[in-house]
């Protein structure tokens, strides 16, 4: 049995229509997912990732710059006492 080329080509048209429109809707619901989402962090005290890393750095620096100041501490009250 032979099947028209014309009803393969409108299936075919069909199936990607769909396939299309699929797309479409999914793109829709990421657009709109990200948006609530969106909406819902920001009202919460939440930071980004790279922020938190930007925070850590400054943090561990202050760390050493604290221990460094604490040496020098110790070491100029040591000359005091002498």
């Amino acid at each position: 049995m032979a099947v028209d080329q014309a009803i393969l080509d409108d299936v075919a048209e069909k199936v990607a229509g769909g396939l299309r429109l699929i797309g479409s809707v999914k793109q829709e619901a990421e657009a709109q997912i990200k948006s609530i989402l969106e909406g819902a962090f920001s009202g919460l005290d939440v930071v980004t990732g790279e922020r938190m890393q930007v925070a850590e750095a400054m943090l561990n620096k202050t760390r050493e710059q604290m221990a460094e100041l604490e040496a020098r501490i110790e070491e100029l009250e040591a000359r005091i006492k002498k």
